[in-house]
């Protein structure tokens, strides 16, 4: 096996140095992996970060509050802001001149922005290859926040220096806020009962060394808080560590749990995709229902949680066709469920001919029309299934209402696709 790089020596080195651990069988290898250099028995600590370097919007606020010498400057920032230019001022500043910047160890060992995948990052040729799917609508709205974000940034900190305000560009704030959509942790897993679930309370957090491992799905770990040294102060003497459950022979990559994620969510916060993914679903909601529209309805693989979709297209339908209506001229309930089931086929019918075919223009980086074409792959078979799942309901509605007659047409924009819903 290659040696561990000088950047992870480095880092390694310093996580110990503030009370951190990484366990010796193990070799850091860039930030993209982390690697066993010998056997590892199961339940071993992979890494521990102490509470003091974790890296929060309130750390963040502090560290440049020192920095600028003026807090009204970041007063109204928001959490990925702080965060991210916080990391951002680590290529600013010479950081040996400024002890409250402490982290370019640990920003050492992260990709470098040409080898992030996120949508951000994508070639217009490759945006392109999104149209027709909710995620490229989803990625341009993401760019168009970030960015009034860094302008913001940069405004602000143009009060101070101007050379800090020509620093900050956009390719080092996109960098920051990715490497905070892609390794953040909610901080209620630095808590006593530590804990995945993002709550309303929760904020995004960086751990170094916890976040250099990469994800697989259904990986057995846990995350444990622990005390250092119980002589010293509950800060200092916290940590937050990774623990594996499972063994792992030399040369074996070590794996985290992000737990759940469809592909969607994966590709613009991660920059990656899985093949086959259990996990993705496609987000719709119920048009006609004023500007707004209707109700969000996530529905996965097999139709999984259509069941809500279903009962607002019906009792849509059934308002639609029962306005105006005297009792002996309603519809009966089973021409309501044909029209319902048949709106439900033309819309899956629709948004499935919406979705883009794999680029052979050869201007798709290989590896991003990969995960293109899992995603892609994953809607075509979740709205499949919504097909079928329409088809079973219409086969139903013909059969008990055959002696019945009557079937409604009405507007066929009553089900759309949410381009806001990643």
């Amino acid at each position: 096996m290659d040696p561990e790089p000088e950047l992870g020596k480095d880092f390694r080195a310093w996580l110990v140095s503030h009370g951190g651990h990484f366990h010796p069988n193990f070799s850091v290898v860039s930030g993209l992996s982390i690697v066993a250099t010998e056997p590892v028995a199961v339940d071993a600590t992979i890494v521990s970060c102490p509470l003091s370097l974790v890296i929060t919007s309130v750390s963040s606020r502090s560290a440049l509050s020192t920095v600028l010498g003026d807090e009204s400057v970041i007063e109204d920032w928001n959490e990925r802001q702080l965060i991210s230019t916080y990391l951002c001022f680590h290529w600013i500043l010479d950081t040996q001149s400024h002890a409250v910047l402490k982290h370019l160890p640990y920003l050492n060992t992260l990709p470098p922005p040409p080898q992030l995948r996120t949508p951000l990052h994508f070639t217009q040729a490759e945006l392109d290859a999104l149209k027709g799917t909710n995620l490229y609508g989803a990625t341009l709205d993401r760019r168009s926040e970030w960015e009034a974000e860094w302008l913001e940034c940069r405004k602000g900190i143009m009060r101070i220096d101007a050379s800090w305000h020509d620093g900050l560009t956009w390719e080092r704030y996109l960098a920051a806020a990715t490497y905070l959509s892609s390794r953040a942790f909610p901080s209620t897993l630095i808590s006593q009962t530590p804990s995945l679930v993002v709550t309303d309370s929760s904020e995004p957090v960086l751990l170094p060394g916890v976040d250099s491992l990469n994800h697989a799905r259904g990986q057995p770990v846990s995350w444990v808080v622990n005390s250092l040294d119980p002589s010293t102060s509950p800060e200092s003497a916290l940590s937050i560590s990774l623990v594996s459950h499972a063994a792992f022979p030399a040369g074996a990559e070590v794996f985290n749990n992000y737990g759940p994620k469809p592909n969607a969510e994966l590709i613009l916060g991660y920059g990656f995709a899985t093949p086959e993914n259990p996990d993705d679903t496609i987000v719709l909601k119920i048009g006609g229902h004023g500007a707004q529209g209707g109700n969000k309805w996530e529905v996965g693989r097999d139709a999984r949680g259509i069941e809500g979709l279903w009962e607002e297209i019906v009792a849509a339908v059934r308002s639609h066709a029962t306005e105006g209506e005297q009792d002996e001229d309603a519809p009966s309930e089973w021409d309501i469920m044909l029209e319902a089931a048949e709106l439900l086929t033309s819309m899956s019918t629709m948004l499935l001919s919406r979705l883009p075919e794999p680029s052979s223009s050869g201007a798709v980086r290989p590896d991003v029309a990969m995960m293109i074409e899992y995603y892609v792959s994953g809607q075509r078979d979740i709205l499949t299934s919504i097909l079928g799942f329409a088809e079973d309901k219409e086969a139903d509605a013909v059969t008990k209402s055959s002696s019945e007659g009557g079937v409604l047409h009405l507007d066929e924009d009553l089900v759309e696709e949410d381009e806001e819903a990643e």
